[in-house]
């Protein structure tokens, strides 16, 4: 076995066992999102139910990728094995270039942002009412809330402005208290404490979070989309190369 096909053959092990280790990765995240499916829908409405079993779906995919790639690279005479890791390469090329053309196109469509935002709009004006899908809505604003260290739509006054937070002002009359998700340190009945420092603006930074929902949403939007296009296009030309490299070890191998 010559230098040059003892390379290829290195380069696709290591491309693969990386793709290997990335599609459990990739299947444990939609698991975990179709778990949590019933609070991302609140926010994320359909597109949660796209996000949860396509990644499942794509990580079954490159587990199949990465096992077939790792196989026709480690054992000789698989000739069969390196033919089907050739096929599902050239069909997620050509996936990941559509994805990486709508990703760029969706990032720079302003109706998304209008979508997000009336999207956020609705469930922070149902939080906190007694139906099952208010509940939901709770659960997954409580959630981006903690996660994201937000409250409220724009700000954390948002709590007090009935044309924001209908149910939580008017229905519940909070209108002096933000939910418990807003605090830094959470633990029962802490958003109660805003009524009594809210004078004190360096106590309630201190306190809770301040910064708006709907602000660190598209901030987080768009921070990660520009790296999954990086990743994306990173990962397309590696993947060229090792269909090339496997298109090279295919021809060289013998049944």
């Amino acid at each position: 076995m010559g230098c040059g096909t003892a390379f290829m053959r290195l380069v696709l092990f290591v491309t693969n066992v990386v793709i290997t280790i990335f599609s459990i990765a990739l299947i444990a995240v939609g698991a975990v999102c179709i778990y949590k499916l019933h609070e991302l829908e609140t926010i994320f409405d359909d597109n949660a139910r796209y996000l949860g079993f396509g990644s499942l779906a794509i990580g079954m995919l490159l587990l199949v990728l990465g096992i077939t790639g790792v196989c026709g690279a480690c054992v000789q005479g698989t000739k069969s094995c390196l033919v089907m890791h050739l096929i599902l390469l050239g069909l997620l090329i050509i996936a990941e270039a559509i994805g990486i053309g709508l990703l760029l196109y969706y990032s720079a469509d302003d109706d998304l942002e209008k979508e997000i935002s009336k999207t956020v709009q609705d469930a922070f004006k149902t939080y906190g009412g007694n139906e099952t899908s208010s509940a939901a809505i709770t659960d997954g604003i409580d959630m981006f809330q903690e996660v994201l260290h937000c409250c409220g739509q724009h700000t954390y006054k948002d709590w007090s402005n009935s044309s924001v937070a209908f149910t939580w002002v008017i229905t519940l009359n909070y209108g002096a208290y933000l939910p418990d998700s807003c605090c830094r340190t959470k633990k029962s009945g802490c958003g109660k404490t805003l009524s009594v420092i809210k004078a004190n603006q360096t106590a309630v930074n201190s306190t809770f979070f301040t910064q708006g929902c709907e602000d660190e949403v598209h901030d987080y939007l768009d921070k990660w989309s520009g790296v999954v296009t990086g990743i994306l296009i990173a990962i397309a030309v590696l993947q060229v190369l090792c269909f090339l490299f496997g298109v090279c070890l295919t021809c060289i191998k013998k049944d």
